[in-house]
């Protein structure tokens, strides 16, 4: 009887050898006679698929997880399991009582959440995997409530468990455990247990497995991670191992592939470099998607070359992040995978509607609520052609409940009136069966008629028969049946959840098991590219691997995981008994599995990283490319680097899709770099392609000419032209005004002259505009109110502490927001209102800092300084007179000087404009601003930025050293600044020129991504990708 682990270097031929063994035994019909116990699912379909070539038609091939094992042990009993939203129901019923008890004092604000209920969950199933018993939790926990209280909570839920004859996975171990020691007959006549691929075993795998040792079979452990420094974590496998009786045997190999020398060097303490036999390729993307786009291309490339899909690899690092972008490159290139690819129940048209049903019901109120309903395909209570005219009317009406519809002069006076009467009827009708409260039976019942009397079967071949997708069709027929198979689970809580709920408790406990269903929309190919995780790569062999996602901070993963398991809290827990690591131990384990991962391949390895640059932050490589980087020879390492030029490729070697190609073909033909018969090859794609190229063409030229067309926004018709000066004489302008006329003179036409308005969509209730107009009131009020205090602490004569004025603050953001109609005490608006009050806060602090840190004291004097009200400024610019308006947020003035600063607030830093802004005329404000002061001498002009407590100068005198230093962009000499407000006053001349003269052409200065007209103007700065 063996007990032997074999321990050798990655890659090694044990695995082989012992998997021929296996395969002879099959060959011999002894199949029943050996298990093959493997660490995941991936590579049990790899054996098996490979037994099953090498042997043809065989039975018994006993491949197993432990947790196959233990599902086999426990078969037999008839346990019922508790899936994950029965456990977090029975939890929240625990919790309901405890708290009803006064039995819970530390989390008593929190029980109720939907996220602490999660991670009770977990936490009780970690300390179960830990095999650590309520009472031994208890008997060892600290004397805290912070403990004390979550074990009481998994007492209670055991006891639960047994009354209810329930059991959850990981009690299965503890029970799988019980049977094998009272009947052992499952691994009975086995000659031998293989256990391959593991390099560390869960607390309940260690105990399963002393278990077997138990029994007179031969076992034998595979474990490819040897190096010359072993990883803690396999060095602490292999005591734990050695204590057990087994003995290590090393295993040698004659030779090495280049990452298998490359992963025997990593992480290592010895300062040294490889030589590499082959290229390390290195992929540095501008985002995750055109990453993912290089990755393609490069799979592409050697799929050419010879090498099938099946051979090719893909470890996402950061699959959370990853998948679906892999997916929807995918889809774009046609390249298939492994990997299923699946949908959330909750993400499914039926599903969705089904709730809207249930939410009307608990917010009657919500004018959102109400057109969700009307609008529903499954559940209709309107026909097809009607459902978007009563939606435009609602939207555009002030309406929040179905009573205001019936009151609405507007909505009944309009030709769907008799129609929307209906559809109300149905909807009350509908609604009065649907109780506030009520036990859970009840609400199952409700929802079983709803779905049964709405004729749903019905509608899904409805949308079928319009749409002629069969993948929708399967997709609703799936979603459909899983939300019964999910009313029947529900059915089971009744004896659990036996009390009275709301109707929100019922939605939020069908939403959880929602939310644990998903279906399958795209089967995975298993000849096409292998998608495997850090995890599941162990085992594996390819001849292109990719691992992508390797930026830091993300890859790897060693943060915390919740407010439990904490590296606060690692003592505790380890004193506890519970299988948890710390920082470094975390490490250790995320570098074995990448060292495992990058010895997966045998031939050219890709290693990638996006910056995803957000501002002026960019994602930088992980520490583990960097262990690379550092280890290999600079030659042997070629770097990609994919930038936002790569949307457009100007190399054809880069072309992977017919997209690709026939923009590459049209610009070749721009750049008069191809022939007409190369430039006809459109065609054979895309036979509508150069149809829509040249309606475009005669678009642009119609819009290049100056008589009024659709296209062009140039309007010369002498009486429109005549509209537009009466609409505009004697006119005050506000500076806003003449920015969007500069940004964009068609929106300026749509949006102030036209007053083209978008449908809402989204009801806002407390909009960036409310928000501004409440922080700029409170900070005048604030400054007003504290001057004195100000004033000294500027001056050093006294500190003021503003920390203390935080409830000053609070208490004026209520009063403004009363003072605009917001009256919410909900405690989303609480938190709205603290978050407020704390970003006022530390922008006040920000600003007092920085006036008491300048050589010159500087002090705020006045806030929203008006001008040009009844005419009263001016400028003249050619002979002409021109009025102007506005309000200037603050003035600060020199405590010993005749001279002024000029701020500006804004919410956030977005679109902030710079003075080469000013030059061009994007940006009037400071500007005009200046002008508007005349009997002040104005050193600078800045603006102050709410959201994160600091100020930048856009224009200051460069005189004023303590202000601006003479290299800043902004610094200015006095005849600078008199020409830029000379370059403004002939900016407004000419912007309030063009409008007189109908000039409103689709040639913006300034296109937003954001813009409501961008399908009207259909202007396309740049070539854009959803990411």
């Amino acid at each position: 009887m063996d007990r032997i682990v074999y321990l050798g270097p990655y890659n090694n031929t044990k695995k082989d050898e012992l998997l021929n063994k296996s395969i002879e035994y099959l060959r011999e019909n002894k199949g029943s006679k050996f298990y093959y116990i493997l660490p995941n699912g991936n590579l049990l379909t790899k054996y098996r698929n490979y037994m099953i070539e090498k042997v043809g038609q065989t039975f018994d091939i006993n491949l197993f997880t432990f947790d196959d094992i233990v599902d086999r042990l426990i078969e037999r009993k008839f346990y019922a399991y508790i899936d994950e939203e029965t456990k977090e129901t029975l939890i929240f019923h625990i919790l309901k009582r405890l708290k009803e008890e006064g039995k819970l004092k530390y989390y008593k604000s929190v029980w109720d959440k939907k996220g602490f209920i999660k991670i009770l969950s977990q936490i009780i199933g970690e300390t179960k995997r830990s095999l650590i018993t309520p009472k031994e939790y208890l008997s060892r926990c600290p004397n805290s409530p912070f403990y004390e209280e979550i074990g009481l909570v998994y007492s209670i839920y055991e006891k639960c468990l047994d009354e209810y004859k329930l059991i959850d996975r990981e009690e299965s171990f503890f029970k799988s455990i019980v049977l094998l020691r009272e009947d052992n007959s499952f691994f009975e006549g086995l000659d031998f247990i293989i256990i391959d691929e593991f390099f560390d075993f869960r607390p309940q795998e260690w105990k399963l497995l002393k278990e077997i040792l138990k029994l007179p079979i031969s076992i034998y452990i595979n474990m490819p991670f040897n190096r010359d420094e072993n990883f803690q974590t396999l060095e602490e496998t292999l005591n734990k191992l050695k204590l057990l009786d087994f003995k290590i045997q090393k295993v040698s190999k004659a030779s090495y592939y280049p990452n298998e020398e490359l992963v025997n060097t990593m992480f290592s303490m010895k300062n040294k470099k490889i030589q590499s036999k082959e290229y390390v390729n290195v992929i540095k993307a501008a985002n995750s998607y055109l990453e993912m786009k290089k990755v393609a291309e490069e799979i592409k490339r050697h799929f050419v070359k010879g090498t099938n899909l099946k051979d090719m690899g893909i470890v996402l690092a950061n699959p959370e992040e990853y998948k679906n972008i892999m997916f929807k490159v995918f889809e774009e290139e046609k390249i298939p995978c492994t990997l299923n690819r699946d949908i959330n129940l909750t993400e499914i048209p039926l599903i969705k509607e089904v709730l809207y049903v249930l939410k009307l019901r608990e917010n009657p109120k919500d004018k959102n609520n109400i057109i969700n309903r009307i609008k529903s395909n499954y559940l209709k209570i309107c026909e097809d052609e009607e459902r978007e005219a009563i939606e435009y009317i609602l939207r555009k009406t002030p309406i929040k409940s179905l009573d205001d519809i019936k009151n609405s002069q507007q909505v009944m006076a309009s030709e769907y009136a008799s129609t929307i009467d209906d559809i109300i009827f149905k909807i009350e009708e509908e609604q009065s069966l649907i109780p506030s409260k009520g036990n859970l039976e009840e609400y199952i019942e409700i929802v079983d008629f709803l779905i049964g009397n709405l004729a749903i079967r019905e509608n899904i071949l409805s949308v079928y028969n319009k749409t002629e997708d069969y993948d929708i069709l399967l997709r609703d027929f799936t979603a459909f049946d899983k939300l019964n198979k999910m009313l029947d689970k529900l059915k089971s809580l009744i004896h659990i959840v036996s009390y009275e709920i709301s109707l929100e408790q019922f939605i939020q406990l069908m939403e959880n098991y929602l939310e644990g269903e998903s279906i399958t929309w795209i089967y995975g190919n298993k000849n096409g590219v292998n998608i495997l995780t850090p995890v599941t790569a162990r085992g594996q062999e390819f001849k292109l691997l990719f691992i992508v996602g390797l930026s830091q901070g993300k890859y790897p993963n060693l943060r915390d995981e919740n407010f439990f398991f904490k590296e606060d809290n690692y003592a505790e827990l380890k004193s506890i008994g519970l299988d948890i690591k710390n920082y470094y131990e975390k490490l250790d384990k995320e570098s074995l599995m990448f060292t495992t991962s990058v010895a997966n391949c045998k031939g050219n390895l890709y290693l990638s990283y996006s910056e995803n640059a957000t501002g002026d932050e960019k994602d930088i490589p992980s520490m583990f490319l960097d262990e690379i980087l550092r280890i290999v020879e600079h030659e042997k390492i070629k770097l990609i680097d994919v930038d936002m030029d790569y949307l457009l490729k100007t190399d054809p070697n880069q072309l992977t899709t017919n997209e690709d190609v026939l923009r590459y073909i049209l610009y070749s033909y721009y750049e008069e770099e191809c022939n007409n018969e190369i430039i006809s090859m459109c065609n054979y794609m895309d036979k509508e392609v150069l149809d829509k190229i040249n309606s475009k063409v005669l678009c642009e030229l119609k819009r290049d000419k100056k008589e009024f067309n659709e296209f062009s926004g140039n309007i010369s018709d002498i009486n429109i032209i005549k509209d537009i000066e009466n609409i505009h004489k004697n006119k005050v302008y506000s500076i806003s005004y003449l920015e969007n006329y500069g940004r964009c003179p068609y929106l300026f036409l749509l949006n102030n002259i036209l007053n083209v308005e978008e449908m809402d969509r989204i009801l806002i209730d407390y909009t960036p505009i409310d928000r501004g107009i409440i922080s700029h009131q409170v900070l005048k009020e604030y400054y007003y109110y504290y001057k004195h205090e100000i004033q000294n602490h500027v001056l050093g004569i006294e500190e003021f502490l503003v920390d203390e004025t935080y409830e000053y603050i609070l208490n004026r953001i209520k009063e403004n927001m009363k003072g605009l109609g917001i009256q919410e005490n909900t405690k989303l608006w609480q938190l709205r209102m603290e978050n407020n009050a704390q970003r006022i806060l530390r922008f006040i602090k920000s600003d007092i800092d920085r006036l008491s840190g300048y050589k010159k004291k500087i002090l705020p004097m006045d806030f929203e300084v008006e001008f040009g009200r009844n005419r009263s400024f001016s400028i003249y610019e050619e002979g002409k007179e021109i009025y102007l308006t506005g309000k200037i947020d603050r003035i600060d003035k020199y405590v010993d000087e005749e001279k002024y600063v000029i701020i500006d607030y804004k919410n956030t830093d977005y679109n902030i404009k710079n003075i080469d802004d000013m030059i061009s005329g994007l940006s009037l404000q400071l500007p005009v601003y200046i002008m508007s002061q005349k009997d002040k001498e104005i050193v600078a002009a800045m603006y102050g930025i709410i959201s994160k407590g600091e100020f930048q100068l856009k224009i200051g005198n460069i005189e004023e050293k303590h202000l601006v230093s003479k290299n800043h962009k902004g610094a200015v000499t006095k005849e600078e600044l008199e020409e830029l407000l000379n370059t403004t006053k002939g900016t407004i001349k000419e912007y309030i020129d063009l409008i007189h003269n109908g000039d409103f052409s689709v040639n913006p200065m300034e296109c937003s991504p954001f813009c409501i007209y961008k399908d009207i103007c259909r202007y396309e700065e740049s070539f854009e990708v959803e990411v």
